[in-house]
């Protein structure tokens, strides 16, 4: 009899973890995107829930504070592991707009989605309501009051120090011996050092591209091309090691599908100004 009640309260107890969208759901991490997004092995994306992080890829904006850092974190929490992905509790939350998947994240015992907050690599998300909302809400307030991450003001204010000053040294284009991004299309074909502030700059795994705009796909873009073969030569991580700063590249601009770059084989060809 009491080995019936054990079983009976035992299938009570699943079945009211699986109805509560406690049950994971295991799946190897092929990519991630940013400091929030990242793909399955299925191909599909998923998006933290409950969590939000600054921008790094929004094409329409600027990298933003403590967003490339964020990127990091995340990349080191669960790149190339199984994660545990579990639903809200109210399975009304699936997909965004983006048909992403909106799913809380473990990996071992790490809550992922809330460790992001209460580390300062991101903000509680709480337009809406969900299921964690008032634990993350406490994990951000932790975070702000112990100046963790983002919401350490100081360190912003040199870092958007070190932007502007950066910026201000992209101006100088068209001295020493360079030449300025507007210019680049009067000289494709020929050897030339291109000064330029790398205002976006991205890894595909085939290739590393250093942006001079925004949108990479605006036509005014001017790009450094650095492919994974020539990766090793470079410090590490050169997508993050090059991002907002002011360099000096230097090799033969060439033409490709309507945009001018250079193809970049050597880190001498770079320099960065300070």
């Amino acid at each position: 009899m009491l080995g019936n009640i054990k079983n009976f309260l035992l299938f009570i107890f699943v079945f009211f973890i699986a109805f509560n969208g406690e049950t994971c759901e295991y799946y190897h991490v092929k990519k991630v995107i940013d400091g929030d997004t990242f793909i399955i092995d299925t191909g599909e994306k998923v998006r933290l829930l409950g969590v939000d992080t600054p921008e790094t890829v929004d094409p329409r904006l600027d990298v933003q504070w403590f967003g490339r850092e964020a990127s990091k974190k995340l990349k080191e929490l669960i790149k190339n592991k199984i994660v545990c992905l579990k639903r809200d509790r109210d399975y009304t939350i699936n997909k965004d707009k983006y048909n992403r998947l909106l799913r809380y994240v473990w990996v071992n015992d790490i809550f992922v989605n809330k460790e992001l907050i209460l580390q300062g690599y991101g903000f509680a998300y709480t337009i809406y309501p969900f299921q964690y909302i008032e634990e993350f809400r406490k994990a951000q307030i932790y975070a702000r009051n112990n100046n963790k991450g983002l919401w350490d003001f100081k360190k912003k204010k040199e870092w958007e120090k070190n932007i502007n000053k950066a910026i201000q040294l992209a101006k100088t284009c068209g001295k020493n011996g360079t030449i300025c991004v507007k210019d680049v299309f009067k000289y494709k074909g020929q050897y030339k050092t291109v000064r330029f502030f790398v205002r976006k700059s991205y890894d595909s795994g085939k290739a590393i591209f250093l942006n001079s705009h925004i949108n990479y796909q605006d036509p005014n873009n001017f790009m450094v091309v650095i492919f994974d073969s020539y990766k090793d030569k470079f410090p590490p991580d050169p997508a993050d090691f090059y991002w907002d700063k002011t360099i000096d590249v230097t090799g033969k601009i060439r033409e490709y599908k309507g945009k001018l770059e250079i193809i970049v084989e050597d880190p001498i060809q770079i320099e960065i100004l300070k």
